[in-house]
């Protein structure tokens, strides 16, 4: 794991610049573009989102969810199984076919993406379904902007919750994409923070495999949110960016090619969800995550 401090300096060593420097300031707002531009485009798997909302009868339009990059797919509640719909591209089209006899049933079609925030169904819903209507969606990247800080501990083997000792604390951010490690190394995971119970006490997606200690100093950073192994990308996209502003060409069309590596890399190492699969480079299956919504605003 590499997190948004431990980017900057090593785009910082790459570029002999000091971590200080007013450079810098350019360095995190590439590596944050980097780390969106490698996500984005790889279109994996790895970073689906999907979102349930319930049909409303007689209502046509829908909100997405506010973190939202793309749509991937819609899906719709048919007896026991969701049936993917199918999309109208076509404004002129979409504008047609609402235009006609307006047309109500129990299971939607087609679906138009409408504008940024809003999706259309036709015919439209004759009644209520709970849960009726999902997308599959890219979302949006958070962009990085925490620095690391280390917080003595105590750590429980097979615990979720790990707790500030002293008069240490931690502050509420730790749950923006921050992971955990122990300092001293001596157990070499790296656990998500995912929830902020209080300033005293935090939860770790996994529970700790290490040895329990009472006198434990941990790190906590902000990471990407795509594998480990290609946390390197944005590194090389700074220093990209930051030797073409120099003219340097030859310095940018290395960094240029380390990026272009771990791009074709992710692409077909994370094409299938299982490792034993056969990778199919060009299409992507959708991660499914189920978080249940709010009526009319397909939201987590």
């Amino acid at each position: 794991m590499k997190t948004f401090t431990q980017m900057k300096q090593a785009v910082a060593d790459y570029c002999g610049l000091y971590v200080d420097a007013k450079e810098m300031t350019k360095v995190a707002d590439d590596i944050n573009n980097g780390a969106k531009l490698f996500q984005n485009a790889a279109r994996r798997y790895y970073t689906r989102r999907e979102r349930k909302t319930d049909l409303k009868a007689n209502q046509q339009y829908y909100q997405f969810p506010s973190d939202m990059l793309r749509v991937a797919n819609v899906k719709c509640l048919y007896g026991s199984y969701y049936a993917p719909l199918k999309e109208i591209k076509s404004e002129d089209e979409w504008i047609s076919l609402c235009t006609t006899v307006l047309t109500t049933t129990s299971v939607p079609t087609y679906f138009f993406i409408k504008g940024a925030d809003e999706v259309g169904l036709f015919p439209v819903p004759s009644e209520d379904v709970t849960d009726g209507l999902v997308v599959t969606f890219e979302p949006r990247m958070v962009d990085m902007s925490i620095e690391d800080i280390e917080v003595p501990v105590t750590l429980v083997e097979g615990s979720n919750t790990v707790t500030a000792t002293g008069d240490a604390t931690f502050p509420k951010t730790v749950i923006n994409n921050c992971y955990l490690t122990n300092s001293d190394g001596s157990d070499g995971n790296w656990y998500k923070v995912s929830k902020y119970i209080d300033e005293h006490n935090i939860w770790i997606d996994n529970y700790y495999q290490g040895l329990s200690d009472n006198n434990a100093t941990v790190r906590i950073g902000q990471c990407p949110q795509f594998p480990e192994e290609y946390h390197d990308a944005p590194i090389y996209y700074a220093c990209q960016q930051f030797f073409t502003l120099r003219k340097d060409l030859e310095s940018a069309s290395y960094y240029k090619q380390m990026f272009d590596d771990l791009y074709e890399r992710y692409r077909a190492a994370y094409g299938n969800k299982a490792s034993g699969g056969v990778v199919n480079p060009t299409k992507a299956k959708p991660d499914i995550g189920i978080n249940v919504a709010f009526p009319w605003i397909i939201r987590g």
